[in-house]
């Protein structure tokens, strides 16, 4: 039987030998279960009762006192993913919710809610370490049980969240190494003939994600002010895919577009019309910019598949992935000197500070360039006839003549 937690009460007020009147209330813990008093003196019997009354009523009303709950982990996880994530994110993201959950689930799952402690979390994250996996993923663990379990909080099933006492490992990420120009000028030859030629120069070119070129539309591309605005992704998991808003606001960006990539984008949209009038009814009219042959939108796992078949005839190795062509592309920038604020406005990052963690490796060349300019500027010889020497000999002339 669980422990029911017992209610705050007030005793009656006691008068001391000094004459005053000392006021008393009784509480318990909500995590021990022991019984605690606190108290302070007045001048009268009334203002003794009066505060009494008001600390009972304090205690009684906190969130934090409320008995803990018996439910399990795994029953309040499907029920916080059904009633709450659900209504808040795609379904793609609360497939993701559930699978990067499984660690908790399977070490505490049948633990109820109240005896979860922050060792349990502390124990997972070191199992995951040790079975090698990545600290990011190990960081989306921690997310979802931090988050589903603040909701407890806020529901009154436990007192505090065990998560918030909890350091995940920090999470690293390994070095990008972008594929060389020449390895991306190789698979951009392989692709001139094919159907999906301009997907992979867009994305090349522009450096956007899969996902939001694949969700591009053509009202979102303007030929002739040689622009494109980035809105919307594209999400798969499985048999699951959704189309949603970018995430962040810097994620929705104007994103400028050279004069090749507008002509190679205007010679796809005349093959596209071509399909069209193919198809014709069958055709699917939504506005896609990089369709199926129908018009449909393309599934992501369809085009990893078109691309492994572009690798291979390229003879390149099966590790690159599309990814690659937006690293690649960034990496190009930062090395051409173009600054990093612009890089990363480009790229859709939150903040610059994604960016200097992604391609920071790729700056101490950028800044012995820096260092070796302004040696140069400070070692240069000073002009003798400065435009300060001019005017204070002019000053020393008119003293003369006075």
């Amino acid at each position: 039987m669980p422990n029911r937690l017992k209610e705050p009460h007030a005793k009656d007020p006691r008068k001391l030998k000094s004459g005053r009147w000392q006021a008393r209330v009784t509480y318990y813990d909500t995590e021990t279960g022991k019984r605690h008093e606190t108290s302070q003196t007045f001048a009268t019997e009334r203002e003794a009762k009066k505060w009494s009354r008001e600390q009972e009523s304090q205690y009684r009303e906190d969130p934090n006192r409320k008995p803990p709950s018996e439910q399990t982990f795994e029953k309040f996880y499907q029920r916080w993913l059904d009633g709450v994530a659900a209504t808040r994110t795609e379904d793609t993201t609360v497939k993701a919710y559930r699978r990067y959950a499984k660690p908790l689930i399977v070490a505490f799952g049948q633990k109820p809610l109240r005896a979860i402690t922050p060792a349990d979390f502390q124990d997972v994250f070191s199992d995951m370490l040790k079975d090698g996996k990545a600290t990011s993923t190990i960081h989306h663990t921690y997310v979802v049980g931090h988050s589903s379990l603040k909701e407890a909080v806020n529901w009154g099933l436990i007192p505090f969240n065990p998560a918030d006492r909890v350091r995940p490992p920090r999470v690293t990420s390994p070095e990008v190494v972008p594929p060389t120009p020449e390895v991306g000028r190789k698979l951009l030859d392989a692709v001139e003939t094919h159907r999906l030629k301009a997907l992979w120069w867009f994305i090349s070119l522009v450096g956007c994600r899969k996902g939001e070129a694949l969700a591009l539309k053509w009202l979102d591309v303007d030929l002739e002010s040689r622009t494109v605005s980035i809105r919307r992704n594209v999400a798969a998991d499985g048999g699951l895919r959704s189309i949603h808003d970018t995430k962040t606001t810097k994620g929705r960006r104007s994103i400028a577009l050279s004069e090749y990539l507008v002509s190679i984008l205007t010679e796809h949209r005349q093959h596209q019309q071509i399909e069209h009038e193919f198809y014709g009814s069958d055709w699917n009219a939504e506005g896609w910019v990089f369709p199926s042959e129908r018009g449909t939108l393309l599934w992501p796992s369809n085009v990893n598949r078109h691309f492994r078949l572009v690798l291979k005839q390229a003879g390149l190795p099966k590790a690159f992935k599309p990814h690659d062509l937006r690293h690649a592309m960034a990496s190009a920038w930062i090395v051409k000197g173009v600054p990093v604020k612009v890089v990363s406005e480009r790229l859709g990052h939150a903040n610059i500070n994604i960016t200097l963690q992604i391609y920071g490796h790729l700056m101490p060349n950028m800044q012995a360039e820096a260092a070796k300019k302004m040696e140069e500027l400070f070692m240069a010889p000073i002009p003798t006839s400065s435009p300060l020497t001019l005017k204070n000999n002019d000053i020393d002339e008119k003293n003369r003549r006075g």
